[in-house]
């Protein structure tokens, strides 16, 4: 292939090969010439591509918005962070003396990659906004910081031959690559150096290629990702990506005439005839990864709208720029959507426009508020990847969380999948969600979390996590001690979230190895079908999670149980004798109406007995 991208006047910059992912790729530069052929459809006139051992020619890069700068507010108070750090970064170089993140983030930078703005650090926008996201949240929405400082492994870098200096992967790095060399350097060490950050359980990637979005076929980053968090016992959230224009046939003026539901009914049509062309970006398409799309929501309050018009008009939809699933074969995905803050589109300057492009951030909002790059200052900012940020920082509380409840030490791998269910476990599709059937669940995937678990709970409701392992054909069957007074009319809602880590096999169709799934719980009423999604489209990835309700009395209480059997089939070649770790959060909220304390209940009958059978 060398040969042949020389011959054609191109230069290698780079070549790669993973094995473990089927990956071996190469960056290169090629002359125009051969690209306009390329960009024409003469492949034969190109040797590189009719070489059957290309199957794709692809470049990474990202995208996202930002405003114009505003005052900061004032920073809140709040302890400094202590402890080790248990969620890494991969984004740009941040502002790191920022006063909302100076003593909160912890920059390891072994490619020097801050070297390339040193002087320019007002280009630093992408990587100073997760970070803030990472500490902070929204700040418009007054939270906390984080209790640990947030490490950041800078991954990009602003391209200087971009009209805004877009901070990318540099030029002579290939994603796959570069993946496998940071899990080593935080977990291995490169054999003369300690690990730098074994203590990492959550890993963030708010960065999409938008020339891979997903076809149907696994990218070799996603691959990469899905083998790595598998040997390393990691959760790695992945942004879904972004799409910023939608074509609309009818014309612009008519969506911008229409109100309320009308308009955001007609935009989520819109969306929906466009999804081949609004696929998830590379690595979303990873099978393990928790991948995040944008809810079209912030905490920035009423704007002034001026020569933009609010797709939504009010109502609650998916942000129309976020990338929509399905995943491979079908999976769930994105698994879960967080607020990306609110989308606004350009008026038409000119009548029959057909193309609605996203108006420029205002510097009063709406968005997701961040740290501004020039050190001082705050911007608002949009799309998947503050969205994905949002998610992996309610992450790391639910480690410290986990922590805490543990009767053991429990291995990286463990707190990787209790971590990943525990964050999806509140996750419900609002009722007041406008979104198209057509795109159902694959615009929004289980929902929104409602509240972290890390708040605990409430005492007419209670949680029991689970955490096991299982080999190929084997199952765990679960148990949950039911409170009394459950006899009451009135509404019960149980829910069950299952998530793993699974080696995948990419030479094999089916990818995924360890296809693990439960059954509906018995031991308490005929409970129906699951709501938000489908039971099928559940059992297809590495998060299966249901939630049921009835309004009946339940004919069961103290001294009775809720059961669950976690199943563990293998497929795609087979584990090979490993052994697959698993966590199960189980949950019964009752109404407040009825009075039933169902956390203290649960707690005295767990406190007589374990509820997990050996070995599990």
């Amino acid at each position: 292939m060398t040969s042949l991208i020389r011959g054609s006047g191109g230069q290698v910059l780079s070549v790669a090969q993973v094995d473990e992912v089927g990956y071996h790729g190469m960056k290169c530069t090629v002359p125009l010439d051969v690209l306009q052929r390329l960009a024409a459809g003469d492949l034969d006139a190109v040797a590189a591509v009719k070489s059957s051992h290309v199957m794709y020619l692809r470049a990474s890069a990202q995208s996202y918005s930002f405003s114009g700068e505003v005052p900061a507010g004032a920073v809140k108070a709040g302890p400094i962070p202590t402890g080790d750090p248990v969620f890494c970064v991969l984004d740009g170089v941040p502002v790191a003396n920022h006063p909302k993140l100076s003593g909160r983030v912890i920059v390891t930078d072994p490619d020097d990659l801050s070297a390339d703005s040193a002087t320019e650090t007002e280009h630093r926008r992408h990587g100073t906004a997760m970070a803030t996201v990472s500490v902070w949240g929204d700040l418009s929405s007054g939270e906390s910081p984080a209790a640990r400082p947030v490490l950041v492994r800078p991954i990009l870098t602003p391209a200087l031959d971009t009209q805004d200096h877009v901070e990318e992967i540099a030029a002579t790095e290939l994603a796959p690559d570069l993946m496998r060399r940071i899990f080593r350097e935080l977990f291995d060490g490169d054999g003369t150096s300690a690990p730098s950050a074994e203590s990492i359980v959550i890993l963030n990637l708010s960065v999409g290629d938008p020339a891979a979005p997903f076809d149907g076929v696994i990218s070799s980053w996603a691959r990469t990702i899905d083998w790595l968090s598998v040997t390393y016992g990691v959760v790695v959230v992945v942004s879904a990506g972004n799409h910023g224009s939608l074509a609309v046939p009818s014309g612009v003026d008519a969506i911008a005439k229409a109100n309320g539901t009308e308009r955001a009914d007609a935009i989520n049509a819109l969306v929906a005839e466009t999804v081949p062309r609004r696929s998830l970006l590379a690595p979303a398409d990873s099978m393990n990864a928790l991948t995040v799309g944008a809810l079209n929501a912030d905490g920035s309050g009423s704007i002034l709208l001026g020569y933009r018009f609010d797709p939504a008009d009010g109502e609650l939809i998916v942000n129309p720029t976020s990338a929509l699933g399905a995943g491979y074969r079908r999976s769930v995905k994105p698994d879960l959507i967080a607020p990306g803050g609110r989308a606004l589109f350009r008026t038409s300057v000119m009548s029959g426009e057909t193309e609605l492009r996203p108006a420029p951030q205002g510097a009063y909002g709406p968005g997701i508020r961040v740290a501004a790059s020039n050190g001082t200052d705050e911007v608002f900012t949009m799309g998947s990847s503050p969205a994905a940020a949002l998610v992996s920082r309610d992450a790391a509380r639910v480690v410290d969380s986990i922590l805490g409840l543990a009767d053991r030490q429990l291995t990286r791998s463990e707190l990787a999948v209790a971590t990943k269910a525990l964050v999806a476990h509140s996750a419900r599709v609002p009722d007041d969600l406008r979104v198209h059937t057509g795109v159902r669940p694959y615009a929004h995937g289980y929902g929104i979390p409602a509240r972290s678990i890390a708040d605990g709970c409430e005492p007419h409701e209670a949680s029991i996590l689970y955490v096991g392992n299982l080999g190929a054909n084997e199952q765990s069957n679960l148990s949950f001690p039911l409170p009394s007074g459950l006899q009451q009319t009135g509404l019960k809602r149980v829910t069950a979230t299952l998530a793993w880590m699974s080696p995948v096999n990419w030479r094999h169709r089916q990818y995924r190895c360890a296809a693990l799934d439960f059954s509906k719980p018995t031991g308490f009423t005929e409970l129906g079908s699951a709501l938000d999604v489908n039971s099928d489209s559940s059992k297809r990835g590495t998060l299966q999670h249901a939630v049921w309700e009835v309004n009946r009395a339940i004919g069961f209480g103290a001294g009775n149980t809720l059961d669950l059997t976690v199943h563990c089939k293998e497929q795609a070649g087979g584990l090979k004798g490993d052994r697959v770790d698993f966590a199960v959060v189980l949950s019964l909220w009752v109404a407040p109406t009825l009075n039933v304390d169902v956390y203290t209940q649960v707690k005295q009958q767990l406190a007589a007995r374990v509820a997990v059978t050996p070995g599990s």
